[in-house]
């Protein structure tokens, strides 16, 4: 069974969600504030970029990585 791209644009939009809505809690933060900063991140652009297959990943592994990136700008 071969995945239509619709299914990879809406894994990949499920993913961001549950990643932006993971961090906005933790970090006490409005989610629509996080997603901006979120698709901007190289962390978002990989993920963004269906070629990487990073939205083959659970959710938890793209907040990690989000959260070393985050960690490795300040």
């Amino acid at each position: 069974m071969d995945v239509t791209k619709e299914q990879i644009d809406a894994a990949i939009d499920l993913l961001t969600t549950m990643v932006v809505e993971d961090i906005a809690r933790e970090r006490h933060r409005d989610p629509s504030d996080v997603l901006p900063e979120f698709l901007l991140s190289h962390t978002g652009q990989m993920l963004h970029n269906e070629n990487n297959k990073l939205w083959w990943e659970g959710p938890s592994m793209i907040e990690e990585m989000y959260r070393k990136e985050s960690c490795s700008r300040l």
